[in-house]
């Protein structure tokens, strides 16, 4: 499109005179707090999202992918430059922080959905990586010890499950981690989920992988050429580390078992045995760690049952390189989620102070024996400000110059992002917080969101950080969080925003009447709501395109209201039901759309692929996706009913599959796969949303894991979204959620990056008679053509 912008623009630069006195239209045709996460469920949504008819995610899917985007034309549909709109104060969740050794105002950290981020400053401002990364989970970032310009990243989140969504095995930088290159021979299923990498501490290009599926530890000598297996485990493999001054001693850490090498992993001794002065045989994922102060001892953090069969967390010690083992003390500071949350930190310079994260953190100063609670979840932002740290803590680092004395600093990654504290020997539960997130680290986890026209107030749900609130007065650092847990699809009143529709988990609708402040939960005659078996971790949820008190909801039934959510009834059965390791699933609606034309058609789509629509609001409904119309039997992940003709819609299935977008223009008489023609065609992608453009029904959007694509012909061919040298917008990113700001902005709610906008028009107007720095918009046209050319 930008093509012909500047086409056009020339001619017009030759013919007319830079002011005008009259405005000028360019029509271009441009063809209460919850529980603070539920992190076993989070994963399965989204491996359910992203598998295909067999249950199959592709390890080189994404890899593949971007191979064949590299190839794509570059028009964008009427898309400009993308503005970045945040959260850059709320953050997400990271697992790996390194600090630079001598250069310590240098940070670098990984998150799961966000990639690598760097600070040159401390902390105080982030700028992203690489942009690739974005879309893999980031476990582990190390440093070669002996050359600063070596680093490695490990991918693939497999801590609790292998249900999680698999990396691309390990990345390697050789210049200071400004760009990063996959290592050859990781690129296998051996290293789908690499949770954690140790480096030897001085020797260059020596590493240990800890994995899942398969259960190994696995070596390097040559800087990641080549690997070789030095340890099978029986459950998976979460941590591993290496004594810093003994280094052939080596120790790591299993979901349910713990080993210890003394030769550099030749040979290994299972602690895990239940034998006098050994570790329980069941001692649940364990966390491991040395001392450098005291050379011979080291802990473990153990997530056990107790006999009540909720999660507890037990430390041992060794005070004898690991021959005898002890238990310190048992509590519960990890909450049943310790298979999921589990760390613990030794201070370099007290080999008796340590401290312990699930949920929350934990101090001792006696080894162990007894702990102080120095962290509160619920306290983690009220009032706009970090009065805690956040929930779900993955890993602790201390300063490169932490002596105990001067430097205390310790930083603290967890699902709000990352956290420190000056004097971690007196930080408590709600003082000597300092978030770290400030205004740039953009690596919120977003499922969906809503904008008012105007655009002074959107919000989102988000993983881990409910439903947050974006003014322009805030801007990208000042998004308010009234509560906290998982948030999921949004919806505004756009007569009065006050009214303001969001959600808790499993379709717990929950409104607020003052702007987004807070929330009550309404869920009257909603029979699916808060049921894991009736309704989708993520569940859908839309308001009526011209009756603001009328919203649609899907569990395993379809429900509506039409007063403003105080009462719902149910308007269409359940499709069917399945068994799911012992337990009756009903089949659960996974996307909504209402014809803006006809707000009496609604379509439903489900989590096994089937599709359903109704033409007189729900009295009978009819099932589009059988006889043998060729759809795919897999995860619908959205629907787009063309506003101004609503036989026309388009549905999106889930997996890295070619077949992922399909078209209909008769009301679902016949489908047409819609993935486009080589050489313009869409790579095997999971494609997550489709939006049709409200004034130019040509012009198709999508969003997938790795950004945003445009057609300008329904899908006949398609484009990556144009790139720009300062802000490329939400570029191999997943994508949750596309929807509109009015007519002309496009907003792109990713998993992992926050939030883009980008202005979206058919018609650019401008008004030699209007004042500088218009946008185009007839409200606001620019100045001059050549204004608009640049």
């Amino acid at each position: 499109m930008r093509k012909n912008i500047y086409t056009l623009f020339s001619m017009l630069l030759l013919l007319l005179l830079p002011v005008f006195s009259n405005q000028l239209k360019l029509t271009i045709n441009l063809t209460a707090n919850d529980k603070p996460k539920h992190p076993g469920e989070a994963i399965r949504f989204r491996m359910m999202q992203r598998a295909d008819e067999n249950g199959f995610i592709p390890m080189d899917g994404l890899v593949k992918a971007k191979a064949k985007i590299e190839s794509m034309q570059t028009d964008d549909a009427g898309l400009w430059n993308w503005e970045w709109l945040g959260p850059g104060n709320i953050g997400g969740r990271i697992r790996a922080i390194l600090i630079h050794p001598t250069s310590t105002s240098t940070i670098w950290i990984g998150g799961v959905a966000g990639g690598i981020f760097k600070s040159t400053n401390g902390g105080s401002s982030w700028s992203v990586v690489d942009d690739f990364m974005a879309n893999l989970a980031i476990t582990s970032i190390v440093m070669d010890p002996t050359n600063s310009s070596i680093m490695y990243a490990s991918t693939g989140e497999g801590f609790g499950n292998s249900d999680g969504l698999p990396g691309a095995g390990i990345f390697k930088s050789t210049n200071g981690g400004i760009t990063w290159a996959q290592l050859e021979s990781t690129n296998n299923t051996i290293f789908r989920w690499v949770n954690r990498l140790e480096h030897h501490p001085d020797s260059s290009g020596v590493l240990y992988a800890a994995i899942t599926a398969p259960n190994s530890v696995w070596k390097t000598n040559d800087g990641g050429n080549t690997w070789n297996s030095v340890l099978n485990t029986s459950t998976r493999a979460t941590d591993v580390k290496i004594n810093p001054n003994v280094p052939n001693r080596v120790l790591v850490g299993c979901l349910n078992d713990c080993y210890l090498s003394n030769d550099y992993g030749v040979s290994w001794t299972e602690l895990t045995t239940g034998a006098a002065n050994k570790l329980p045989s069941d001692p649940g994922r364990c966390e491991v760690t040395f001392c450098h102060a005291t050379y011979a001892k080291c802990y473990i953090s153990m997530d056990r049952n107790d006999t009540g069969g909720s999660d507890k967390g037990e430390i041992w010690w060794s005070t004898d390189s690991g021959v005898t083992w002890s238990r310190r003390s048992e509590t519960h500071y990890l909450k049943r989620q310790g298979w999921y949350d589990n760390t613990i930190w030794v201070d370099p310079t007290n080999s008796n102070r340590i401290i312990v994260g699930g949920i929350d953190l934990w101090r001792s100063t006696d080894a162990g024996a007894s702990l102080t609670k120095i962290s509160d979840w619920v306290d983690y932002h009220n009032g706009g400000s970090a009065n805690s740290a956040h929930a779900d803590h993955h890993i602790i680092v201390n300063h490169p110059n932490y002596n105990g004395s001067t430097n205390k600093k310790v930083y603290f990654g967890n699902d709000g992002g990352i956290q420190m504290t000056n004097d971690v020997t007196t930080v408590s539960q709600n003082s000597g917080w300092i978030n770290l997130a400030g205004t740039t680290l953009g690596i919120t986890q977003f499922y969906g969101g809503a904008a008012t026209p105007s655009g002074n107030l959107i919000v989102g749900g988000t993983q881990d950080n409910d439903k947050v609130h974006y003014t322009p007065a805030g801007g990208t650092g000042g998004w308010t969080q009234p509560h906290t847990g998982d948030g999921g699809f949004a919806a505004i009143n756009w007569v009065n925003p006050l009214y303001v529709y969001g959600e808790y988990v499993y379709l717990s609708i929950r409104r607020s009447t003052n702007g987004g402040s807070s929330y009550v939960e309404k869920v009257s005659g909603l029979g699916d709501a808060n049921s894991s078996t009736r309704a989708l971790f993520i569940a859908p949820f839309v308001m009526d395109p011209l009756d603001y008190t009328r919203l649609i909801a899907g569990g395993s039934r379809i429900w509506e209201t039409t007063d403003n959510a105080a009462n719902w009834s149910e308007i269409k059965s359940n499709v069917g039901t399945y068994f799911s390791g012992g337990t009756l699933y009903y089949f659960r609606c996974s996307a909504i759309d209402i014809a803006k034309s006809n707000t009496n058609v609604i379509w439903v789509g489900y989590q096994n692929g089937r599709v359903g629509k109704t033409t007189n609001g729900g009295t009978s409904w009819t099932r589009v996706d059988e006889n043998g119309v060729g759809l795919p039997n897999r995860y619908v992940t959205d629907i787009a009913i063309n506003p101004t003709n609503y036989n026309q819609v388009f549905v999106t299935f889930s997996g890295f599959n070619g077949d992922n977008v399909w078209y209909t223009s008769d009301g679902a008489t016949t489908w047409t796969e819609k993935t486009g023609t080589a050489p313009d065609d869409l790579p095997d992608l999971q494609v997550n949303t489709v939006r049709f453009h409200p004034q130019n029904s040509n012009w198709i959007y999508i969003g997938t894991d790795l950004g945003v694509f445009s057609s300008e012909n329904k899908g006949t061919d398609w484009s990556l979204m144009m790139h720009y040298p300062d802000n490329e917008g939400p570029v191999n990113t997943e994508v949750a959620e596309l929807f509109w700001q009015g007519d002309n902005y496009l907003i792109a709610a990713t998993h992992g990056r926050g939030m883009f906008r980008a202005q979206v028009m058919v018609h650019i107007y401008v008004d030699g008679g209007a004042s500088p720095g218009g946008d185009g918009t007839q409200a606001n046209p620019y100045q001059t053509i050549r204004e608009a050319f640049d």
